[in-house]
Parts: C-alpha cells; sequence; structure tokens
C-alpha cells in the first residue's frame, strides 16, 4: 500500500488548546499532552484527518517550507498518525461496559475564568474556604437536628444531588486551571460497576505538591460551599427537599474519603505517597494501605457475589415460568447489566490491585 493512500488522522485537535508558551498543551477527554507552542498551532491550524497530499497541502498554505519534512516530523511525534479501522462491535461494547460521555467540555467552562482570577488574591481563597468550612459543618449538624417528616420532591433531591456533584468536578477542573495546566472536560462514566462523573486532571504530577494537593481538594472545597446554600435554603425555607439533598450529599463526600476506592481521598494519599514515599514511615504506611486494599476488595466481590446469586436465581425462574418476563423482564435485564458491570468492575479491581503492589516493588526495587 502506498503511502500516499493512507489517512492520517489529527487526533488531538478535538482537544482543549492552552497556550503557555513552550509549556503548552493540549487537553483531551482523558490524558493531557504537552507540546511546543509551534506544535500547537500547527494541530490547530491542520485539518482533523486526510491523506499526506491534503496535510502537504495545508502546511504550504500556512507558509511553511518543506512541508513533508515538517509532516514527517508530526507523524514521528505522533500528532499524526494513522487512521485505525473503525471496530463497531468493539466500540459498542465499551460504551456500555466503560461509558466515557463529556458532559462540560472546557470550552464551556470559559466563564469561570473570570471566577478564577478573583480566586487568585488571598481574600478570594479565604472566603471560598470559610463557605466551604461553613457549608460542611451546617450539613452534618442539619442531618442530625433535622425533624423531617415532611413532603419530599424526589426528582428535585435527584437534580440537586446531580448538580452538587457537577459542582464538585467543576472545583477539580476551576482548580486545575488555576494551577496553570487548563481547564478541564467533565464527563460521566462507570467506575467498578456504578455511575460517576469524572475530571481528566492528567498531566498534574509536574506541579509542586500544594498545587497537587489544591486540585485534589477543589472538588471537594466546591461541594461544600454548594452544600452551604442547600442549607441556608433549608433552614430559611423549612423545605424538606433541601435537607434530604443535604442528606444524601453529606453520604456522597463522605464515600469521597474512602482512599480504598479511586476517589479524591485515593488521589491525596496518592500524591503524598509520590512526594513522601521514600520516608520509612511511608513505607509502613502504605503497607497497610496495601493489607486494607486486599481486604475491602475481597468485600466488594462478596457483595457483588450475593447480588449476582439473586439475579441468577431470577434468571432461573424466568426459564421456570416465561410468564414472569412480562412483569420482571426489565428487572432482569438490569439484573444482566449489573452481572455484566460487575464482572468489568472486577477485572478492573485487579487491575487496580497490580498496579498498586507494582508501585510497592517499583519503590522497593529503587531503595
Amino acid at each position: 500500500m502506498s503511502t500516499a493512500s493512507i489517512t492520517y488522522e489529527n487526533h488531538l485537535k478535538p482537544g482543549y488548546a492552552v497556550d503557555n508558551g513552550p509549556d503548552s498543551m493540549i487537553v483531551t477527554a482523558t490524558s493531557c499532552y504537552r507540546l511546543a507552542e509551534e506544535t500547537l498551532w500547527l494541530v490547530t491550524s491542520l485539518p482533523a484527518a486526510g491523506e499526506p497530499a491534503e496535510y502537504f497541502k495545508a502546511l504550504s498554505g500556512l507558509g511553511l517550507e518543506y512541508p513533508q519534512k515538517i509532516f514527517d516530523r508530526l507523524v514521528s511525534l505522533g500528532v499524526l498518525r494513522e487512521a485505525a479501522p473503525k471496530k463497531r462491535l468493539k466500540a459498542l461494547l465499551t460504551a456500555i461496559t466503560q461509558p466515557n460521555i463529556t458532559l462540560i467540555p472546557p470550552k464551556a467552562q470559559e466563564w469561570t475564568l473570570k471566577f478564577m482570577d478573583r480566586l487568585q488574591s488571598s481574600i478570594g481563597k479565604g472566603l471560598l474556604l470559610c463557605a466551604a468550612i461553613a457549608g460542611l459543618m451546617g450539613g452534618l449538624a442539619l442531618i442530625n437536628t433535622w425533624p423531617g417528616g415532611g413532603p419530599v420532591n424526589g426528582p428535585m433531591v435527584f437534580l440537586l444531588i446531580v448538580l452538587g456533584s457537577l459542582v464538585h468536578e467543576l472545583g477539580h477542573s476551576i482548580a486545575a486551571g488555576a494551577a496553570g495546566i487548563g481547564l478541564r472536560p467533565i464527563g460521566f462514566s462507570v467506575y467498578l460497576f456504578y455511575p460517576v462523573f469524572h475530571t481528566n486532571v492528567s498531566g498534574m504530577e509536574r506541579l509542586p505538591l500544594g498545587r497537587q494537593l489544591a486540585i485534589d481538594c477543589g472538588g471537594f472545597i466546591a461541594q461544600s460551599a454548594y452544600l452551604l446554600l442547600l442549607v441556608l435554603a433549608a433552614l430559611f425555607s423549612g423545605n424538606n427537599t433541601c435537607a434530604e439533598a443535604v442528606r444524601w450529599i453529606v453520604l456522597i463526600m463522605a464515600f469521597n474519603l474512602n482512599p480504598l476506592l479511586r476517589t479524591d481521598a485515593y488521589w491525596i494519599y496518592s500524591d503524598l505517597r509520590e512526594k513522601y514515599g521514600e520516608r520509612v514511615w511511608m513505607a509502613h504506611l502504605h503497607r497497610m494501605y496495601l493489607l486494607a486494599f486486599v481486604f475491602f476488595s475481597l468485600y466488594i466481590l462478596w457483595q457483588v457475589g450475593i447480588r449476582a446469586g439473586h439475579i441468577v436465581k431470577m434468571v432461573q425462574a424466568a426459564f421456570a415460568a416465561p410468564a414472569t418476563l412480562l412483569h420482571e423482564g426489565h428487572r432482569i435485564i438490569i439484573g444482566l447489566y449489573f452481572v455484566l458491570m460487575a464482572l468489568m468492575g472486577g477485572v478492573r479491581r485487579l487491575k487496580e490491585g497490580r498496579e498498586e503492589w507494582g508501585k510497592l516493588a517499583k519503590k522497593q526495587e529503587e531503595a
């Protein structure tokens, strides 16, 4: 096959360009690529896909000499790559078992830049931190003192919880932008076997520890400030719906403090371990962490096995009495989907465990 007939793709073009001079980058849905300023300009200027002749023409149109040499250089850097044939069945299975949907792209978040500028001042940071502390303390107090018993609007509670989760992810993105690595896409996916919102903050490992921790905690701080608004709304209006949303959001935030899952607490621990990994106390702490990781993984698999057993019984009952499919069919389909997601989640959990033990082995070899 001749080179001329090969289609190449400029796979970074759909990403979010962050022009930081010599430290420029492009942020995609899952990664962060650091590029020279000239390369960034070429990525944003060249077509998204085409044969070499189309790229030669585009490069010449930009006023550049030796277009083929520049093209070859972009290919060697991996900026341009051969377009792989699309495997629709694999893409469909991936979309079902590992969905990754961008909900709020960085471009749509650029209104937060003005807000970020205000946060750069010590007064702005102080006010936000005070609001977060007040929200967290107020939320804990409310769920322990609220009498309850009144009407609750379920769909509104759900919407308030979802909005709080999006505010959480927006906090991570704003913190990343303030740290100089650009706003980040906020997406929806499935972690292990439960749905999650997430923010791509790849590339932050090159930042100082303080900025890394600021990004790790940015979501928690933003969500706590959002919680303050709900607490005030519940107190001043006596609205049970707001109080119920506060209760669920506090529970979700508590869940995020579990370092044995890939939550905010895990990434805080991971960044601290990278910084202090050479210390003896950190090595002992990490061994204890890995032991807890193993037992917690076994507990998760046990819980999944119990639920999977119930679903298997439902399927067996359906085969024994097909008429039950008329009113139980949806539960069986959802149950089978849960089993599939649980199996995929179990594989990912084993992968996480292998990564954690691999990191420890690497540290021991380096020592």
